[in-house]
């Protein structure tokens, strides 16, 4: 695709695939203050700008008048719609405020058995308070074109000690999809007392998730826990809800490590109304895919080089990713700078508002050797 206005075109045209459902690409106006300042271009977080679709919009207008209520049984009913198209048992389903409550979880309980294996590169928030709590983990370097090295993490996880190992896949900053095969093999390959933990927050993003997924592994009864969000294809962020599938054993030691009593009404009710709202999943997955594919063209036509995302964000190589992004926000644009100081020339943007991306490819070219 190439960076035009064509390209940028594109973006505005898969947003609005769907007009009669009323699904803006444009950001609405914010009485809440929640948004980012006017006028500036907010492609840091990996959100999506279409937010949540209408559908879930009305779920929560409704749940006003009910949330005096504890949301248990909404609860119980979002377990059995994931589990019914997924196609597993509903205690094999955990939910939580957010994906990143299941791996802090998952971090706790695995935790005192042993020493948690950790790629340098990837999100590792969701590990900060296990830190605190004296979690034992070992980070293990990454592969040359910044790939997660499973090799590394067989090695290691042979190693006495281990109990889990926590991939990102698609992998959170740099994008990229570890090939399905490779990763089958390696999760068939590792010690029956490691448990594999991959976050697919971004799996509905790949340009195949069915063939990419873990999902028929953990069918198949292996010692193996995915964790999946609402905040990515759906546009829930705000609303943190996630869920994890995973043997009725390791979901039965996630839930006993839940940090939350309950879930929030309002995440809950708009999930269960998005879980089958297809059109917007479709128009969601079509606009963020459009967007990837501009900033790709962008950063090649630049110069510069990302890896492969499936995801919806980049990972770009530029001079110095700290001044790259106060460069950019001089023009209020919002990227992240470097992830650590191990990582100084690569700087995250991700895909949202066609407007808000055109405004980053323009800058691009002239900023990258800031």
């Amino acid at each position: 695709m190439d960076v035009s206005r064509r390209g940028l075109i594109g973006i505005a045209g898969a947003a609005a695939a769907v007009p009669a459902r009323g699904i803006s690409i444009a950001p609405p106006a914010d009485p809440t203050g929640f948004q980012p300042a006017p006028g500036i271009a907010h492609l840091k977080y990996n959100e999506n700008p279409l937010g949540p679709p209408p559908s879930a919009l009305k779920a929560m207008a409704d749940l006003a008048r009910s949330a005096w209520y504890y949301a248990d049984d909404a609860e119980e009913r979002l377990k059995a719609k994931i589990a019914a198209r997924l196609g597993v048992p509903a205690d094999q389903v955990v939910l939580g405020h957010g994906s990143s409550e299941l791996i802090t979880s998952a971090a706790l309980a695995w935790g005192r058995r042993g020493i948690i294996l950790v790629p340098e590169l990837q999100f590792d928030e969701p590990l900060l308070y296990p830190m605190a709590q004296g979690l034992k983990y070992r980070r293990v370097a990454m592969a040359p074109d910044l790939g997660i090295d499973l090799g590394a993490l067989a090695r290691a996880a042979a190693l006495p000690g281990v109990a889990m190992i926590y991939l990102c896949n698609p992998n959170n900053p740099t994008g990229m999809l570890l090939p399905p095969a490779e990763l089958a093999a390696f999760a068939r390959s590792l010690p029956a007392h490691v448990t594999l933990l991959v976050d697919e927050a971004y799996m509905e993003l790949a340009d195949d998730p069915a063939a990419a997924t873990m999902l028929p592994l953990v069918k198949d009864g292996a010692n193996i826990i995915i964790t999946r969000t609402f905040s990515k294809l759906f546009g829930m962020a705000g609303l943190r809800i996630g869920y994890a599938i995973a043997s009725p054993a390791n979901a039965a030691e996630l839930k006993r490590h839940r940090l939350t009593i309950s879930l929030n009404a309002p995440g809950l009710a708009a999930a269960i109304a998005a879980w089958d709202d297809g059109a917007f999943q479709q128009q969601s997955r079509a606009a963020i895919i459009a967007a990837r594919r501009v900033i790709a063209a962008a950063v090649a036509k630049a110069g510069s080089s990302a890896p492969p995302s499936q995801t919806n964000f980049l990972f770009v190589k530029v001079a110095d990713a700290n001044r790259f992004a106060a460069a950019m926000a001089q023009r209020g644009i919002a990227v992240r700078g470097a992830w650590t100081p191990a990582w100084p020339q690569w700087s995250r943007v991700s895909t949202g508002w066609p407007a808000d991306v055109a405004r980053y490819v323009k800058a691009l070219p002239e900023l990258m050797n800031a």
